[in-house]
């Protein structure tokens, strides 16, 4: 990620990993069925669908085909831990071709009648010229009561006939709905699309579809309508941290909006601040400019109206938000307030989220909802940061992360679990960032020194910290003098001691039970070194949305061996 981001979207996946758990609690026995659609509400679905996933979701859904196609390749990437995922798309033209929706396993969605005869038109001949081998997923999503999108009542005996006579080439894995007023408890339409949608599924088994997996809870229902969780639920702000029924369970936001303060200065007495000077200071008085604005999300509506919190304490926003920037107000130019005021620039103004305004003030401020403040944020000049996340490596698992300092912190939380005598086998193309992730290791571990690559030395070795666990890095094809791009030459066996004289040829005086050795393009030659060893594989790809080429995302992986 570019230093030169002067705003950050801070994702908490922590707060994403215990949203999910309220909600398989409040499911239960139904699975849960996150919604990622738009970008997992602004959040960044290339990292935050794997931590769903990871917490304990069942089944992904996204609104169009080209989100889901997008999160089948993210998925894909992980391994077999994730690839077979379920993942349901329901926006799209009847039309559209579907061979490589089929082909990559995606649950589309059925919304009308002139979708159903399309996509059985098409799933016949991907059939028959043998693109699948079986007969493609689809939800039938039937109108309730919304009217926006699913099969109305005028098609709806039609549609149902018209599947039930082509399973052999599209499964119908169960119905789907949406409400249209769950965040009103009281609403008399939640009692009648509820029984809509019971004599919608008892139709379709009536006619014979079987319908096994059937979903209408959004998120306000999940938490207040037990009786509507069905086989599965389908949450989407709620798992960001919005109750928008005001259910009272503990949820917590995953997204802070803050910006660096780019200079303070003493406005005169009389002086106006922004376009049209709609602010005028009363006093002399200190004020900062915050480097966010209209161009970056950042509503012009809220101009005078909202606060940010610098360094813990909130101040008011003055004159007009500008397309780049804002305007806050430190109080007095001086005595004893200004004397003590600690607002420089570079200092962090939190726009809303953690240690802030709460996401639904600003809303509330905004004159709008908190769906659309979560994707307010926007544009390549916030740069999105993920936190939290606490993988666990006693086991085979993966991450993905997006930045520098995320793979670091990844090897921080894996080197604080490693012991004495742990080998890490480390691969990945060049750039994808195996030094970094050792530079993470070595700050967990506690060891002296800095982490360089090893390229150009073969082996490095750090003193052991207050651990009393030093680090051992190497480049290890260099070590036993082959090509990293000609590896070792096939059927070759590397014991031990081989290891054991090359490092000692080198002047290398560690005893191998005392440190943890990481060894980069270290596959097939350091695991006879210990009975524990950790294989770990860095993949790269990019994140959707990505400002610039730092933001590559990397997938990392690892199993015991």
């Amino acid at each position: 990620m570019s230093d030169r981001h002067l705003a950050e979207l801070v994702v908490d996946l922590d707060a994403i990993a215990h949203n999910v758990r309220v909600f398989q609690e409040a499911a239960a026995p139904a699975g849960v069925m996150a919604v990622v659609k738009a970008d997992a509400y602004n959040h960044g679905v290339d990292v935050v669908a794997p931590a769903m996933l990871d917490a304990g979701v069942e089944q992904l859904g996204v609104a169009t085909l080209g989100e889901a196609l997008h999160l089948r390749g993210i998925l894909n990437d992980l391994g077999e831990r994730h690839h077979s995922t379920p993942i349901t798309a329901w926006m799209w033209m009847p039309g559209d071709e579907l061979a490589d929706v089929f082909a990559a396993g995606i649950t589309v969605g059925v919304p009308s009648l002139a979708h159903a005869k399309s996509l059985v038109e098409q799933a016949e001949r991907a059939l028959r010229e043998t693109q699948v081998s079986a007969p493609v997923r689809a939800s039938l999503m039937v109108d309730t009561g919304l009217s926006r999108s699913g099969v109305s009542p005028a098609e709806w005996q039609q549609t149902v006939e018209l599947l039930a006579a082509h399973t052999d080439c599209v499964d119908i894995t169960g119905v789907m709905s949406h409400m249209a007023s769950a965040d009103e408890p009281q609403s008399e339409a939640n009692d009648l699309q509820a029984t809509r949608f019971a004599q919608a599924i008892e139709f379709c088994r009536n006619h014979g579809l079987s319908v096994p997996c059937n979903h209408i809870a959004n998120t306000p229902a999940t938490l207040n309508r037990p009786d509507l969780a069905y086989e599965l639920v389908r949450p989407g702000v709620g798992l960001y941290g919005i109750d928008p029924a005001g259910a009272g369970v503990e949820l917590r936001p995953a997204m802070t909006l803050r910006a660096r303060v780019i200079t303070t200065r003493v406005v005169p007495k009389g002086e106006g601040v922004s376009y049209s000077h709609t602010w005028r200071a009363q006093r002399d008085t200190r004020t900062a400019v915050v480097a966010l604005g209209y161009a970056d999300g950042l509503p012009r509506s809220v101009s005078g109206k909202m606060q940010v919190t610098i360094n813990g304490k909130a101040y008011p926003q003055i004159g007009r938000v500008c397309m780049d920037q804002i305007v806050v107000e430190l109080g007095p130019a001086d005595g004893a307030e200004a004397e003590t005021s600690a607002v420089q620039p570079g200092d962090w103004a939190v726009i809303f989220g953690e240690g802030g305004t709460s996401i639904d003030e600003f809303a509330e401020l905004a004159g709008t909802i908190s769906y659309e403040v979560l994707t307010m944020p926007r544009g390549p000049r916030i740069a999105r940061v993920f936190r939290g996340g606490s993988p666990d490596f006693s086991g085979d698992g993966s991450r993905t992360v997006a930045t520098a300092d995320d793979m670091r912190h990844l090897g921080e939380q894996l080197g604080a679990q490693l012991e004495a005598g742990t080998v890490v086998v480390l691969s990945g193309p060049l750039g994808a960032g195996k030094t970094t992730l050792t530079q993470g290791l070595a700050a967990g571990l506690g060891v002296k020194g800095r982490v360089q690559s090893p390229t150009f030395t073969i082996v490095r070795t750090h003193r052991a910290g207050q651990r009393g666990v030093g680090l051992l890095h190497m480049d290890a094809y260099r070590l036993l003098g082959a090509d990293v791009d000609e590896g070792i030459e096939p059927g070759r066996h590397i014991d031990r001691n081989e290891v054991l004289d090359a490092l000692e040829s080198l002047d290398i005086d560690a005893d191998i039970d005392d440190v943890v050795v990481v060894a980069e393009w270290g596959r097939g030659v350091v695991e006879p070194l210990s009975d524990k060893v950790l294989d770990v594989q860095i993949d790269r790809g990019s994140v959707s949305g990505a400002a610039d080429a730092a933001s590559e995302i990397r997938t990392v992986t690892w199993r015991w061996v």
